[in-house]
Parts: C-alpha cells; structure tokens; sequence
C-alpha cells in the first residue's frame, strides 16, 4: 500500500500518513489513518460542501422557491438544506425597534414532517418602509407575541 500525505481529522499536532483504505460507490479515493482508524474522502462531490451553497439557499429562497424545489436545483437532501435553512436563520441580527413609529404584526403558521408539529413564524414589519424589523419562530405562545 502506498502512503499517502493526506491529513487525519482526529490526530492533529502532528502530521500522520494515512494510507489508502478502498473506494466510496462514487469511485472517489478513501483513506484510513493508522493509530485512530478514522476514514476519510479527499474530494467530495456532494453540492452541499461548496463554499456558496449557503448565498445560494438565501438567494433562492428570496425568489419564493419551496424546500423540494430549492433542494432540487442545488442537488442536495431537503434535510441538509432544512438544517441550513435553521441555521442561516439563528445568525440574523434582528434590527432595533424604536418607539414613536407604526409596526404591523402578523403570523404565519406551517408545520414540519407531520402536521402535528406546528411551527409558527410571527413577524413585524415597519409600516412605511415594509422592512422586517422583528421575527420568532417557534411554538405559539404568549412569548411568541413579545418578540
């Protein structure tokens, strides 16, 4: 078997060889390291680790696309881009409301999987500007109407 320079993810601090370990079904080379017996892949080819898929799904989005259709175009799982979808949204900063101005309130609700797992979406928008200044996802509740 030949060595091969390719970094383990476990055994960082120092530069270990792994060696070759086989072929994923997609015919892409995998490797083992020898002391943590971790496998890796070189080079994926899922559409989900390119660096813009993250712009894209936000850009899409915008455009009014649903899940499947979205997870279609960027041929990836609809739970990846549901996961990305969460997590794009928990780095939003929320804008600062201020008093002395007109706000409308409204709520959106949907459901995930199955539709006893309601999720609703409550958010307010500037009345003038029609720009979105608070939201809430989650459960309904007295909270929820806090924001």
């Amino acid at each position: 078997m030949a060595l091969n320079s390719t970094w383990c993810c476990r055994c960082v601090g120092e530069i270990k060889y792994m060696i070759k370990y086989g072929k994923t079904k997609s015919g892409n080379q995998r490797y083992i390291c020898k002391l943590c017996k971790k496998t890796r892949v070189e080079n994926y080819n899922y559409q989900a680790y390119k660096p813009d898929t993250n712009k894209n799904i936000v850009q899409l989005t915008k455009e009014g696309l649903g899940i499947r259709s979205t997870a279609r175009v960027l041929k990836i799982s609809t739970t990846t881009l549901l996961k990305r979808l969460v997590s794009i949204a928990r780095n939003i900063n929320h804008p600062i409301i201020s008093k002395g101005r007109t706000y409308e309130v409204d709520e959106m609700c949907t459901y995930i999987r199955n539709k006893r797992n309601y999720t609703w979406l409550v958010y307010a928008l500037e009345k003038n500007s029609k720009s979105v200044v608070a939201f809430y996802v989650g459960r309904r509740t007295n909270k929820t109407w806090i924001l």
